[in-house]
């Protein structure tokens, strides 16, 4: 049993009071490998699965695994204690997968860059010098700059115990972009584009309610509050809840795709249940967007920068505007108001419409 279980991709199906390990040829010989010398039975029955375990998704087989394990094997004995001590503290102040992974991957990059040196002993200028290495030679973007200072500093202060970390000088400069929306127009023609009812209902709930696209997937049934007219959007970026509005106009859409789907505990879910994917989000909108004929370039977050700049642009307080988004910052959401003064050149003074001349 302990030989099962320590394989790195597996699951316990409750309802047959079974293993399950995916079927591929590396895990046949993975799994031979951990048996061994033991003695062991063969019994050829066929189990009907009426789900596919959640767990599976996106999981890679042992080949892949064996793979990123021997990367890690590469490094020095107190670089991968120090990786376990990172893990450790990420599961403890509760970050999200997504952040494991990556700040996981970037400190392992930075210690693989150091392998020979002790991390208690790199300085501020061994982190310039790999940062100008990263940038130079592997000509990394700003996002990945700035999640590899993330990582460092992470390490730093939450693993090393140290007091602040700066590295305020290492990271690239803010770009003053202007966020990309839609017009009224082009909205309106986006979410009509398709006839799918699940489909139209997750173009709609993103645009009416300002979602960022993993705040759409995590959605659960229970999250919607169609008496009252709010959605709760649990745990979204900095672990913050809020709540922000649910449309009117949604409402008669939505209680017919729950009667259709019958969705058992995410708004939306998959064909064989759980969660559904972001990749299917992001198809859904693809082809909405090609069939609709608005900018190519329309992502999911086009629509939250939409929702934003149409509510500034009907007159809402930018400070309701920041709480609805979500933002940490007013900062952050003053960039709405940028888009908006864009438009100020079509405003007529009002001594315009006095009669004054002599």
């Amino acid at each position: 049993m302990e030989q099962i279980k320590s394989c790195p991709v597996r699951f316990w199906d409750k309802a047959h009071k079974v293993w399950l390990i995916p079927y591929s040829k590396a895990n046949w010989q993975l799994l031979f490998q951990k048996i061994g010398k033991i003695s062991y039975n063969i019994v050829e029955e066929v189990i009907q699965l009426n789900y596919f375990p959640e767990r599976f998704y996106k999981k890679k087989d042992a080949s892949t695994i064996s793979l990123r394990k021997k990367e890690k094997e590469d490094l020095s004995s107190p670089h991968q204690n120090a990786i376990i001590r990172m893990k450790e503290q990420l599961i403890i102040r509760r970050y999200q997968p997504n952040t494991h992974r990556t700040y996981l991957a970037c400190m392992t990059e930075f210690l693989t860059y150091y392998n020979s040196r002790t991390v208690e002993g790199l300085t501020h200028d061994d982190i310039k010098a790999f940062m100008l290495h990263k940038i130079r030679i592997d000509k990394i973007s700003e996002s990945t700059q700035n999640s590899l200072i993330n990582a460092i500093k992470f390490y730093y202060e939450h693993v090393e115990g140290r007091d602040k970390f700066y590295l305020y000088d290492l990271r690239p400069r803010k770009a003053k972009k202007l966020t990309g929306f839609l017009s009224k127009e082009e909205t309106a023609k986006l979410l009509k584009a398709t006839d799918n009812i699940k489909h139209r209902l997750i173009l709609q709930l993103i645009y009416s309610a300002g979602l960022r696209l993993g705040e759409l997937t995590r959605l659960k049934v229970r999250d919607i509050h169609i008496e009252m007219g709010i959605v709760e959007i649990k745990c979204a970026k900095g672990k913050k809840d809020r709540i922000t509005k649910l449309s009117k106009t949604l409402i008669p859409l939505l209680e017919r795709y729950l009667s259709e789907y019958k969705p058992s505990y995410y708004l939306i879910e998959g064909q064989t249940g759980g969660k559904y994917s972001a990749r299917s989000v992001q198809a859904v909108l693809h082809q909405a967007v090609q069939k609709s004929g608005v900018d190519e370039n329309t992502t999911v977050h086009t629509l939250r920068h939409t929702f934003a700049t149409h509510l500034i642009l009907d007159g809402m307080d930018i400070r309701l505007v920041q709480e609805l988004l979500g933002h940490n910052s007013l900062k952050t959401t003053e960039i709405y108001t940028h888009i908006t003064d864009k438009m100020k050149k079509d405003v007529i003074s009002p001594l315009d419409h006095l009669d004054i001349s002599e």
